[in-house]
């Protein structure tokens, strides 16, 4: 029940747009698997896609210190030529529902491989649209990398679709909360792939 409740807080952060009122992910199953945890400052976890499943040669890996947070996140499978970014969503940086902030975009090559590296620090602003948020506790809370797909570059567009949550985004698509299939039709969005790294005590 935790789990769905935070996802359902994710639904008010990344996706203001959409009218559906459904979790992001509808079991209560953990969706990590730990591939490494050496140490409270860093952790590894394999990469979710919209069913679920573990991307095999997926990772990310984040890493903690008093001064923030990094990711190096690792994932195949993309479409070439369509233009992706990952957002940070913490939870238990602060009383209520989690925070979010954009962590990198990239328009993706031939390989269908991403490899994004994005970085958080203590007093960076998140990207709330009606109040403001600072974060301010790397070293425990719980932080979720979303994929998100933003369709096929569009020449005149690229910046706001590898910078903003709805960079070249169409309505329409089924962009709501839940993780959906990508695709390489022009204006479709969504939230596709998930990698969780735990909350530590």
């Amino acid at each position: 029940m935790k789990n769905t409740l935070k996802f359902l807080s994710l639904v008010i952060i990344m996706v203001l747009f959409s009218c559906s009122n459904e979790p992001l992910i509808e079991s209560e199953t953990p969706l990590l698997s730990v591939a490494s945890k050496s140490a409270a400052d860093k952790s590894t976890v394999l990469i979710k896609d919209h069913n679920l499943n573990e991307i095999m040669g997926s990772s990310s890996t984040l890493h903690r210190n008093k001064n923030g947070i990094t990711v190096n996140f690792k994932t195949n499978g993309l479409i070439p030529g369509n233009a992706y970014t990952i957002w940070f969503v913490v939870f238990g940086d602060e009383p209520g529902p989690p925070s979010s902030t954009h962590a990198a975009g990239h328009i993706i090559g031939g390989s269908g491989k991403g490899n994004f590296s994005g970085h958080l620090r203590v007093g960076d602003i998140f990207d709330h649209p009606n109040i403001m948020t600072v974060f301010n506790n790397p070293l425990t809370a719980e932080v979720h990398v979303v994929v998100r797909t933003h369709g096929p570059a569009q020449m005149g567009m690229i910046p706001d679709q590898l910078q903003t949550i709805d960079g070249g985004c169409t309505s329409g698509f089924p962009s709501g909360p839940t993780l959906h299939a990508d695709s390489d039709i022009v204006g479709y969005c969504a939230n596709i792939q998930v990698a969780i790294h735990p909350a530590i005590d």
